[in-house]
């Protein structure tokens, strides 16, 4: 039986400290963590970099990729070069294989947007980085339905991100998610969404809940991500700001028991 990998994404618990974040995501079960920029940042500018490594090894987790180089579709050139040096420099530092983009709100052609893509593919290979690409289902932003970026990814040969939040905000069903390749996927971001009194297309990320808590699909969502032959890691992320008064420890071993329940439920071996 394959295990899954189950990870735990930093704005999860954004009021730990990161340090303190791996000891939680441990202690709750969890197999890796999912780093963000500004937290990897913070640690860089204080020269804590090793210390972190230490703490990811000694407690036997893994880098899930980190989280994320933004708006990759709304900078001019320059500037989209200069930031990406800067995370994909940050990333190095860190240890971390993989990096997530992000599209932001743009409106550009398939063609510049694939070349965008490969661009930046060829770049983070030179930092031994390797790119996955985040479907993101709000209506203002580039490629947000699951056939346009999967149509990204079938062309450049990088991996999606499918987050069952933009999934269900995008109104992808089922059925599409199984005409996915199980290789077009590299990362699941899980979470669900307090839905009451609001229309798909109303929802933001400060709705996003742990499983059970909302009122999104999960169950086929997940069912069919399964089905379509994916195995690779998950990662529980959550932005609602009521945990931000909860305690990080708490919130973890929730999130974990949540997740088993909802993929026993789709299906998932556990």
């Amino acid at each position: 039986m394959t295990t899954i990998l189950l990870g735990l994404n930093g704005a999860t618990i954004s009021n730990a400290s990161l340090e303190q974040a791996l000891v939680v995501a441990k202690q709750a079960g969890f197999g890796g963590f999912e780093p963000r920029v500004p937290s990897l940042a913070e640690y860089a500018s204080a020269n804590r970099v090793g210390k972190v490594l230490t703490t990811l090894a000694n407690l036997g987790l893994v880098w899930l990729p980190l989280n994320a180089l933004e708006n990759v579709f709304a900078w001019d050139q320059a500037t989209l070069a200069a930031q990406a040096t800067a995370i994909f420099s940050l990333a190095l530092r860190f240890q971390v294989p993989y990096l997530i983009l992000v599209p932001g709100p743009a409106q550009l052609s398939d063609a510049l947007a694939c070349a965008q893509l490969t661009w930046l593919k060829a770049q983070g290979a030179q930092y031994h980085i390797e790119l996955l690409y985040e479907l993101i289902g709000f209506r203002s932003f580039a490629f947000s339905n699951l056939t346009q970026a999967y149509h990204l990814a079938n062309t450049t040969g990088i991996p999606l991100v499918l987050d069952t939040f933009h999934l269900a905000i995008s109104q992808a069903s089922p059925k599409d998610i199984m005409r996915l390749s199980p290789k077009a996927i590299g990362l699941v971001h899980l979470s669900d969404a307090i839905t009451t009194g609001k229309a798909l297309e109303e929802l933001n990320d400060t709705d996003r809940v742990l499983p059970g808590e909302g009122g999104l699909p999960l169950t086929d969502l997940m069912a069919a991500i399964y089905q379509v032959g994916y195995r690779g890691p998950i990662s529980i992320e959550v932005f609602h700001p009521k945990y931000k008064n909860e305690d990080p420890y708490k919130v973890a071993a929730e999130a974990m028991f949540r997740t088993k329940q909802l993929l026993k439920d789709a299906g998932w071996p556990l």
